[in-house]
């Protein structure tokens, strides 16, 4: 009788075996032809990208389409699906992007279009909760031949205020971090539009007669206005609503019982959803230059919000978007910019 693995190798050669298949996935501007740029399509129809553990079903109303109030999409054969599984997702790597000009402090990598063919180039800045949105601004990258940058750095937000971190390497860290991307952006001038996101749910160092509230409201505040004149717009998406400790087990116990995971594991809204201070910010900068973009109602209504959309699974664990969950985003992330009266390129000469 053969002998199993041992678990701990066992796991590290699941993990080998994801991350290998998602370096194989073709990304950039093969994909800027794709309809998904397209609102209401098939988001990952054709472009090789999302669901790196599962096969995304064939429909036009998988992930967040099923939500979509401009076009209402119902997909019976979707009622049971979810995709990928609570226990593949915790392995799903964010979608890929390739590295470049790396330093000690920063880990920039690139994706959508080459420099040669990109009609504009986009930042992606913040700390994990930027991230998970990546796949979905690789989407709407490709609807617009945007080359897209990314910036950013787990548990650390993108602001001038001081993160209350425990470890006082990680606060270093994330201060050097802080000034090198607003270096970063003087050496650029390239990049015009800047996208940032961060955890809801983080806590700073407050001065005397501040409150938390405040102070990220200001630290935010700060840094756009620190970022040069070459960056003309700055969009800040609110960030998601989270999970609760039990939820991922709820969808696996609901997948087994044969149940619609999403109504039945839902979370109450006030429970997923905190207030977000980046947004605050934006609406009191003033001016044109700071836009918010909320996808909230993609993933909740009013009183509830779904771990699971259109048989896609939402989150890979309690607060992070799985890469298929953000990439369905996409066709709707790039709706939302087109609503901000971001110029699109000229057409073609035919």
């Amino acid at each position: 009788m053969p002998t199993a693995a041992p678990r701990p190798l066992l796991l590290l050669l699941v993990v080998l075996t994801v991350v290998a298949g998602a370096a194989a996935v073709t990304f950039g501007p093969a994909a800027a032809a794709n309809p998904a740029a397209e609102p209401g399509s098939h988001a990952l129809r054709g472009t090789g990208i999302g669901a790196p553990l599962g096969s995304a079903p064939d429909s036009d109303c998988f992930g967040a389409a099923a939500r979509d109030p401009q076009r209402p999409c119902r997909d019976p054969k979707l009622r049971l699906t979810v995709v990928p599984k609570p226990d593949d997702a915790v392995l799903e790597p964010n979608s890929a992007c390739t590295p470049f000009e790396r330093t000690k402090v920063l880990l920039p990598c690139a994706f959508g279009a080459s420099p040669d063919d990109a009609e504009n180039t986009v930042a992606l800045v913040g700390d994990s909760h930027a991230a998970h949105w990546r796949a979905a601004l690789d989407v709407a990258a490709a609807g617009r031949t945007w080359r897209g940058v990314s910036l950013t750095h787990s548990g650390c937000p993108f602001s001038k205020a001081v993160a209350k971190l425990d470890d006082p390497a990680d606060l270093k860290e994330c201060k050097a971090w802080n000034k090198a991307a607003l270096g970063w952006f003087t050496k650029h001038p390239e990049v015009t539009t800047v996208f940032v996101s961060q955890h809801t749910g983080g806590k700073v160092v407050v001065p005397s007669g501040s409150t938390n509230e405040k102070t990220q409201i200001a630290g935010y505040q700060a840094v756009w206005k620190a970022l040069p004149k070459t960056v003309t717009r700055i969009f800040v998406i609110r960030d998601t609503p989270r999970n609760t400790g039990r939820t991922a087990g709820c969808v696996t116990r609901a997948m087994k019982a044969k149940k619609p995971a999403g109504p039945a594991c839902a979370v109450p809204y006030a429970t997923a959803q905190d207030a977000d201070p980046s947004v605050a910010a934006a609406k009191q900068y003033g001016g044109s230059r700071v836009k918010v973009i909320d996808l909230t109602s993609f993933m909740c209504s009013k009183r509830l919000c779904l771990p699971v959309i259109g048989g896609a699974l939402v989150h890979k664990d309690n607060d992070h978007l799985t890469q298929t969950f953000s990439t369905t985003l996409g066709p709707y992330l790039l709706r939302a910019i087109n609503r901000h009266g971001v110029p699109a390129p000229p057409a073609a000469e035919e």
